[in-house]
């Protein structure tokens, strides 16, 4: 898809990171922008700063992993725009990186709601009218973590693995029928987002005892021996920014690519992991999912 004039897009997760990086990118190229997202002060604070940028932006407070929140932002979308273009199905959380006998039910439940169920909603509510007017693109937001299995991470690889699954299946029924809908699996490695500070908004009914917002980083405790407050300091050298992660994506729409990738740091370690299943062999153990990243900054 190359002309977005007066099109619409619908963004879930916009309120902050790279969700509202993709919101305000879109509504450059002159899209109406349907931006959703559970953090309803923000999401407010995020419309106002796309629309100066002169989009039409529609703010929903969506609780991604809700169907019935999901089936509304679906009406809220039509009736404001018609049908959509453009779905970045992009929300997405991630519990304490701790062993996985550590993990709890709720941790396990609260990122497969918005993780995979915002992701399996999002498909429903809109494929459909995709299909019906042959044109459009759904952004899936998958992960490294979809291609890669790193330690302290289950919940969350778990999730990015189906979302992975999910894009590749999506993508082979539209070819199969002739469709011209494009499905674009974005896997970022690290970028500058929120997503260490998720627990904010993990319904009251899912926190653990005693729980705080988890960063989104394997700790000493958790097995790495890295000392991450000094990684942390270079940590902005190297990740990339939401608006940088936004131009690839959009690049990646009028290309019709499928995969979208933010950096080739995990390259090696995704095709040591494809080299492995070939063979048979046991999956390649790692210390971190910033091992690729570490060993950049050790040789710098």
């Amino acid at each position: 898809m190359r002309d977005f004039e007066g099109k619409t897009a619908v963004i879930t997760g916009s309120a902050s990171g790279m969700g509202l990086a993709f919101a305000e990118c879109m509504g450059r190229e002159g899209m109406n922008i349907v931006m959703a997202d559970i953090e309803e002060k923000a999401l407010k604070v995020a419309a106002a700063q796309v629309e100066a940028l002169g989009a039409t932006v529609l703010p929903v407070v969506t609780d991604v992993g809700d169907e019935a929140a999901m089936d509304h932002l679906g009406e809220a979308t039509r009736a404001a725009f018609g049908s959509p273009h453009v779905i970045c199905l992009n929300a997405g959380v991630a519990p304490a990186s701790v062993p996985m006998e550590e993990l709890t039910t709720a941790d396990w439940k609260w990122t497969f709601d918005v993780n995979l169920w915002g992701v399996v909603h999002g498909i429903r509510v809109f494929l459909p009218e995709l299909k019906a007017q042959n044109e459009g693109s759904l952004v899936i937001t998958a992960s490294v973590a979809g291609l890669t299995s790193f330690p302290w991470l289950a919940p969350y690889n778990a999730t990015k693995h189906a979302v992975v699954s999910i894009a590749e299946t999506l993508h082979t029924e539209l070819a199969n029928v002739g469709s011209a809908v494009n499905v674009h699996c974005l896997c970022p490695g690290m970028v500058m987002t929120n997503i260490g500070d998720a627990a904010r908004n993990r319904p009251k009914e899912l926190r653990n005892e005693d729980e705080e917002a988890a960063e989104f980083a394997p700790s000493p405790s958790a097995g790495s021996d890295t000392d991450l407050s000094q990684f942390a300091e270079n940590f902005e050298k190297i990740a990339k920014k939401p608006d940088e992660v936004a131009e690839l994506v959009l690049a990646g729409i009028v290309e019709e690519r499928f995969w979208i990738e933010t950096d080739t740091y995990y390259r090696d370690t995704i095709q040591t992991r494809h080299r492995a299943i070939e063979s048979f062999e046991s999956p390649p153990a790692a210390q971190s999912v910033m091992d690729p990243y570490l060993h950049k900054l050790g040789g710098a």
